[in-house]
């Protein structure tokens, strides 16, 4: 269970992916379904829908409707009602298991290492590493994703540099004429290679809510503008790109996840918890962001190596 934000859910899923066994994900919506089309779940269930109230409350389970829906399970892990042990007590009961580990959603402040370490060292399991195999999308998904965006913007299918300029916070995002700024260098620059989609721009609601009106109009007359695409659809987008640049946000460790070199731009966030995993990221870190500059950013970019090949099974996109 992890009913958190899009990358909180993916570094999740990088830990159930590093445990392996069938899993059975309850996660928002969206982010349920892109796990399962990326095999980390066999089943997923929007925890949204569910009575989950019902883990909180005195009414008894065999009064209960969750315990039926989520039937019985070896094990539970779940970033929901840890610290309550009556709650604890309750989703154990539920789930009709006795091995249950609840993890927390951050790490303390002065924790020295990584999320996904910290859940590691909780659940007392192997260290997860820090470039797993790329996700793959089941058929299917991929197909009906790969249409969607053809009707949509079939530039966004062949991307060189996929730019998402969002995050959840505001204190997250990195200025949007930074961004354009890059867009342009990397453009002039001759480093899409002459690939036909050049430049993406991936828009989710928050921009959309919080820009001022016209904003995404002004970008889409230079640059190709993806607005609000399924989570499945950004999959296949950021994994056809040559390269990816966003904020702390989910999109970022969904890039990274998908096996797309990755710049993640950190400004007051903790990128030692927090990076994203895959086999090639690269943070930019600064306390302020007025300390990351176009041309740092651009510099990364240039200097990331090419996907590596060979390392992960058969059948796994490099």
């Amino acid at each position: 269970m992890h009913p958190g934000a899009l990358g909180d859910v993916i570094l999740f899923g990088h830990l159930l992916s590093a445990l392996g066994g069938r899993v059975t994900l309850l996660a928002g919506g969206e982010k349920g379904r892109l796990l399962k089309a990326a095999g980390v779940a066999a089943v997923a269930m929007d925890i949204d829908t569910l009575p989950i109230h019902e883990a909180f409350a005195d009414t008894p389970l065999e009064q209960c409707r969750l315990p039926k829906l989520l039937g019985a399970h070896g094990r539970l892990i779940s970033c929901l009602g840890g610290g309550d042990r009556q709650v604890e007590a309750r989703l154990a009961a539920m789930c009709r298991t006795e091995d249950a580990g609840f993890l927390p959603v951050r790490p303390p402040h002065d924790y020295p290492v990584h999320l996904l370490d910290l859940w590691a060292d909780l659940l007392g399991t192997p260290a997860i590493p820090s470039d797993p195999c790329p996700w793959k999308l089941d058929s299917k998904a991929l197909a009906a994703a790969r249409q969607s965006l053809t009707g949509i913007a079939p530039e966004a299918l062949h991307p060189s540099l996929v730019i998402h300029p969002g995050a959840g916070s505001p204190a997250k995002c990195w200025p949007l004429e930074k961004f354009l700024q890059l867009a342009k260098a990397f453009s002039s620059g001759g480093q899409q290679g002459g690939r036909p989609g050049g430049v993406v721009f991936v828009l989710g609601p928050v921009e959309r809510e919080r820009w001022p009106a016209g904003t995404a109009a002004e970008i889409a007359r230079g640059y190709t503008v993806l607005d609000c695409p399924s989570l499945i659809e950004l999959a296949v987008v950021v994994q056809a790109a040559t390269v990816f640049v966003g904020n702390d946000s989910g999109a970022a460790h969904l890039a990274a996840a998908m096996g797309t070199p990755t710049v993640a731009l950190f400004g007051p966030a903790r990128q030692e918890h927090f990076a994203p995993r895959g086999h090639i990221v690269t943070t930019v870190s600064a306390g302020d962001w007025a300390n990351v500059s176009v041309a740092r950013v651009l510099e990364v970019l240039e200097s990331l190596p090419r996907r590596p090949a060979g390392r992960c099974p058969e059948g796994v996109p490099e």
